[in-house]
């Protein structure tokens, strides 16, 4: 399955998390979340980056919930 990660122009922690995630080599799609403004409230989400994995849900920039996707 791949991630799926929500972001939002000229988001700083956006731009981290993927660079994070293509320095590990784990796929990844990129959701802009103007267009997913219901997915992401279905989630709990208040503010990006949100990225999803399968039933797991990390709001943030938080490298070590990520780096454990590639596992």
């Amino acid at each position: 399955m791949t991630v799926i990660v929500y972001t939002q122009p000229n988001c700083q922690p956006c731009a981290a998390v993927k660079r994070l995630l293509m320095a590990e080599g784990i796929p990844f799609e990129e959701r802009p979340a103007a267009e997913h403004r219901d997915s992401l409230a279905s989630l709990g989400a208040r503010s990006v980056p949100v990225i999803v994995d399968g039933d797991q849900v990390i709001h943030g920039f938080i490298p070590d919930q990520l780096r454990a996707l590639n596992q």
